[in-house]
């Protein structure tokens, strides 16, 4: 096989008609260039529901997201909602995650020069619209900058052009974690607690005030390990160390020249954000040449894009009612 080739999966169903939603599942082959000069080829896995011949959305969430939008934006996702695959084909695509031979991390441009090698395998010319929130807006910020003529609006949840200082610099202490995890031959406690480190930043200390705030300190401590205990349960398994830190490490190497995105981009802003901070992304919304920048009150700050299910659908609703891809 020649492996630079293209080649996609059949589809898990057959083909159904543009009636009825359409579903097509699998991976293509892509002859990325990874440094000038050096190319390897990549498996990128995709997902895309919906009727043949509509108009193609896709969608993206944070690190630990995947091609399932169905699964993991499900407050958004089935029929009469904002994604809905009888008007919609939905597209999303499993992110790349490992590093390349000389140790760099896969950068945001290459995540978006995957999904465009779906697009090109499945006859997607151009996207109505892609959204993407945390580590999928930055992806998102991406394709618009270097495939401009492949995406016609954009939706920026809580992600900018460049990573702010200090959520580089809480990132940094989580991979030392890991580090230290994977010296001392305990990678599953290692990434417990850079996920544990992480939840305190997704969320605001209001929140864990709320939640948290008791009068006995013993059950504090004991509900904090719970929950922590939880939350890293559900992500190892599906992640190990080289692709949190490969993905992480992107995350803070990311960089966009906002000049170069020329599409019309909506942005929000949480103002319990304290990742991607409001004063950052109104940095970008004047850098932008359109766009426009919403910013919400929300208990939950990086994490509002999966708690807060009304204003988002109502935003994705009216992005997608207003057609600015004819």
């Amino acid at each position: 096989m020649n492996q630079s080739a293209s080649l996609a999966e059949p589809c898990c169903t057959p083909p159904l008609s543009i009636a009825a939603p359409r579903f097509l599942t699998g991976g293509v082959w892509h002859d990325m260039t990874w440094t000038p000069g050096h190319r390897r080829p990549v498996r990128v896995m995709y997902r895309m529901e919906g009727p043949a011949g509509a108009p193609v959305v896709a969608t993206f969430g944070g690190i630990s997201a995947s091609r399932r939008v169905d699964e993991w934006w499900h407050d958004h996702y089935g029929p009469d909602h904002a994604l809905d695959p009888e008007r919609h084909r939905i597209l999303s695509i499993d992110w790349l995650g490992e590093r390349w031979p000389d140790g760099s991390p896969v950068t945001t441009a290459q995540q978006a020069a995957a999904l465009v090698a779906v697009m090109d395998e499945l006859g997607i010319e151009r996207l109505e619209a892609c959204i993407g929130a945390s580590y999928g807006a930055m992806v998102g910020l991406a394709l618009a900058a270097g495939f401009p003529d492949r995406i016609g609006q954009l939706i920026a949840i809580s992600g900018a052009h460049c990573p702010h200082p200090m959520a580089a610099a809480r990132r940094l202490i989580q991979r030392e974690i890991i580090g230290l995890g994977l010296a001392a031959g305990d990678e599953r406690r290692g990434l417990r607690l850079a996920r544990a480190l992480a939840m305190t930043t997704y969320r605001p200390a209001s929140l864990f005030g709320e939640r948290f705030g008791h009068d006995d300190p013993r059950r504090v401590l004991g509900q904090l390990d719970s929950y922590f205990d939880r939350q890293a349960r559900g992500m190892i398994g599906r992640f190990d160390a080289d692709r949190y830190l490969c993905l992480s490490e992107s995350l803070d190497l990311h960089r966009v020249d906002p000049s170069a995105v020329t599409c019309p981009v909506t942005l929000v802003a949480v103002h319990s954000d304290e990742l991607v901070p409001v004063e950052q992304l109104q940095t970008l919304d004047r850098a932008l040449p359109a766009s426009s920048l919403r910013v919400i009150d929300s208990d939950y700050g990086h994490d509002a894009f999966l708690k807060e299910p009304v204003f988002f659908d109502n935003l994705i609703r009216e992005a997608l009612a207003e057609g600015v891809v004819q």
